[in-house]
């Protein structure tokens, strides 16, 4: 969908700036391509997007340019879907991942250590 959008950006900035060269104002030209770069390097960066990776430990979440945060195992505390997807809940966190996103062996892992937790806090 970003590289979709960047395409949409690049032909309308594109279509704008032509105009302006072809009546001869080669400033605004030069002003609105610039323009469509950085606005297509933005929708194109990883700025905020969220990595999610688990292993032995826990769950890493990793949105750039925040430091990694570590989700354990244990302190999962809670999961619930909506129409925006997953959210899980930990006593140090929280994080939400859409349904068609979610990785099935992540999902069945969360849900088993959840129900292990809920046993040992009772």
């Amino acid at each position: 969908m970003r590289k979709i959008k960047a395409l949409i950006y690049a032909l309308l900035g594109g279509m704008i700036a032509w105009g302006y060269w072809q009546r001869g104002d080669a400033g605004w030209a030069i002003f609105i391509s610039l323009f469509t770069l950085v606005i297509m390097a933005l929708t194109l960066s990883s700025i905020g997007c969220l990595k999610i990776s688990w292993d032995e430990n826990g769950i890493t979440l990793a949105a750039f340019p925040k430091k990694p945060q570590l989700l354990l195992w244990q302190d999962l505390e809670k999961l619930s879907l909506d129409h925006l997807g997953y959210h899980v809940r930990a006593r140090n966190g929280r994080f939400k991942i859409r349904k068609n996103l979610m990785p099935d062996e992540l999902l069945r892992r969360i849900k088993e250590n959840i129900r292990n937790n809920a046993k040992a806090y009772k």
